[in-house]
């Protein structure tokens, strides 16, 4: 079975003019979608499936119309919940570099106040990445969701990266992971590839 892991492509800035569910992709975002849905138009996939937030469905549908699949969205593979960090100002950037240091360090209790923990994460989106590969599928399918999400369903299936959960492990906007394996075993064939990108929508 073959896995595309994505990142969704850019989004607005996190602000309180907008809650971080509803914030829509930027305009390098949309380009970023549009660029993934025309390199990836021919994949054999028997499904995509994205997570509920606006950024990551909007991602995930011009892929899912280019394969002409329905775009299936799991509410439970939204990002970890920063509770009280917003609006996202320098503060706030510190705070969360810090709950991302303990989480190296190997504290993945650790999380911003009133918010999530990676193991909460973890508790979560795992039973739902369970659930999936259990689903008859002739070649795999596509997750489209975000840097903590993917990070967990990324060491949960590669034996590789189990030793580095809580790290960083590198995933850009509209990056792709590629797995290939069976049951709960993957192997990663391409890391964070972002070569589909076109040299204007790539973040510099």
């Amino acid at each position: 079975m073959r896995l595309l892991i994505i990142r969704h492509a850019e989004p607005e800035p996190l602000s309180d003019a907008c809650a971080d569910c509803d914030r829509p992709l930027s305009a390098l975002g949309r380009a970023q979608a549009q660029c993934l849905a025309r390199a990836y138009a021919r994949e054999a996939l028997d499904a995509i499936i994205s997570s509920t937030m606006r950024r990551a469905a909007h991602t995930a549908a011009p892929l899912a119309q280019a394969l002409a699949l329905p775009l299936r969205q799991e509410s439970a593979l939204a990002e970890i919940d920063l509770g009280a960090l917003t609006p996202w100002g320098v503060a706030e950037r510190a705070r969360w570099a810090e709950v991302t240091a303990r989480w190296s360090s190997g504290d993945l209790h650790a999380c911003c106040p009133q918010g999530e923990s990676l193991v909460d994460v973890v508790k979560r989106v795992e039973p739902v990445v369970h659930g999936l590969l259990a689903e008859p599928s002739e070649h795999g399918f596509a997750i489209v969701a975000h840097s903590v999400v993917n990070h967990v369903i990324l060491t949960a299936l590669c034996p590789d990266l189990r030793p580095k959960r809580g790290q960083d492990l590198g995933h850009n906007h509209a990056g792709v992971w590629e797995l290939e394996g069976q049951g709960w075993t993957f192997q990663v064939v391409r890391r964070d590839d972002t070569a589909h990108l076109e040299p204007a929508t790539r973040r510099r």
